[in-house]
């Protein structure tokens, strides 16, 4: 009886986890298809050199969707300050390219619809 239990638990868990897996993908998926070209006409707006990043931001190298900031000093328990929304909730895409010896990096906040870019 003990390893039927086990075995319904597990098969369980797997469920669960499977559903989780493909709600994450799909929410992935949508959210950088809806966001990426917003994403890249504010990145190519915000280029030292517009209408030359326009063509070098037209072919990213990757797009990534990071759900909170973690470079901003807020700690999970300080729930009433300012800026707890954009540390651990808020969605930004990581767009970058790349423009040999180096390459830029922009950071597009979704919910603020803005973007900074950096060369690295």
């Amino acid at each position: 009886m003990r390893k039927v239990v086990f075995i319904i638990a597990v098969l369980f868990a797997a469920k669960i986890g499977y559903e989780q897996l493909i709600y994450r993908s799909a929410t992935y998926d949508v959210i950088v298809g809806t966001y990426a070209k917003s994403a890249i006409k504010a990145c190519s707006k915000k280029a030292v050199n517009p209408k030359a990043a326009e063509s070098l931001w037209s072919q990213p190298s990757s797009v990534k969707l990071v759900i909170g900031k973690s470079d901003l000093d807020v700690y999970f328990w300080q729930v009433n300050h300012l800026m707890w929304r954009a540390r651990y909730k808020n969605p930004y895409l990581f767009i970058t390219t790349r423009n040999e010896p180096n390459y830029l990096l922009c950071e597009y906040d979704i919910m603020r619809q803005s973007a900074f870019v950096q060369q690295m």
